[in-house]
């Protein structure tokens, strides 16, 4: 055994056990990102299972700001909205597609009867319609009733991936947004915005002609993440197996020299 204590093969007993661990450990990771999507999931289906709610009713209940996992957000609840759509101040939400069309999602501000809006992601218009108000999506010019799932305001990425992710313009009115930003978009609006928006799911009186298109319900889908667990688990064996071959067959061709010259 003393060949495999010589310096090279002590580097490649580090390596691959560096190459092991490694590979392991990003196996691991993949599963406890798959623990946290079930658990977003079942989050989500609980709370879309329950009875819509007048949103008064719910952010009174409710904390509006805070994360969806904690029992006290309002994150994925479905509310019940009365007011008056504003077409005026309605504003584009970027790279958004419906069966591979490229287009926009229309993000129009709902009046309250309280004097304050909120944010209703209406769906999806052609890439074509650039410009809001969307005439060819015009809401009913009436008081509604929307019900829709509670989702918070989608803040610009932070981190080491930030400056690589699209950023609207800190400052200036946009008709435009890569983000349903609420805190960005309350000071171009002429009432105090909801600190959330809704994913439209029903309007009464309903919309005329076919834009926008609805948004989709949610996909409760477990992604990739056991695939890849499984992926980086094979790499980790095929790594240890592979080498517990290569040092059988040095040992095997050192004996065969030792015999060779006995």
């Amino acid at each position: 055994m003393s060949v495999l204590l010589k310096p090279r093969w002590l580097l490649l007993h580090a390596i691959v056990l560096v190459v092991a661990v490694a590979f392991t450990n990003f196996g691991f990771w993949q599963l406890r990102r798959l623990e946290r999507r079930t658990g977003s999931n079942e989050l989500i289906e609980a709370r879309l299972e329950s009875a819509p709610a007048p949103f008064e009713q719910i952010s009174a209940a409710f904390d509006l700001t805070a994360p969806a996992p904690l029992e006290a957000s309002a994150i994925y609840r479905r509310a019940v909205v009365r007011g008056r759509f504003d077409p005026e101040h309605e504003v584009l939400l970027r790279a958004r597609s419906y069966r591979g069309e490229p287009g926009w999602h229309v993000l129009t501000p709902l009046v309250m009867e309280s004097g304050s809006a909120i944010l209703i992601d209406r769906g999806w218009v052609p890439y074509r319609l650039d410009t809001p108000p969307i005439t060819e999506a015009t809401p009913p010019d009436e008081m509604v009733t929307v019900t829709g799932m509670i989702l918070a305001e989608q803040d610009p990425p932070t981190g080491s991936l930030a400056r690589l992710a699209p950023r609207d313009p800190p400052e200036g009115e946009l008709k435009a947004a890569y983000y349903a930003d609420a805190d960005r978009l309350a000071a171009q609006m002429p009432y105090p915005l909801e600190p959330v928006y809704l994913e439209l799911i029903a309007q009464e009186p309903a919309q005329a002609g076919d834009l926008p298109v609805a948004p989709p319900p949610p996909e409760f889908t477990r992604g990739p993440h056991l695939g890849y667990a499984m992926q980086w688990f094979s790499f980790t064996l095929i790594a240890v197996v592979g080498y517990g071959i290569l040092i059988r067959r040095a040992l095997l061709e050192r004996d065969e020299k030792e015999a060779a010259r006995a």
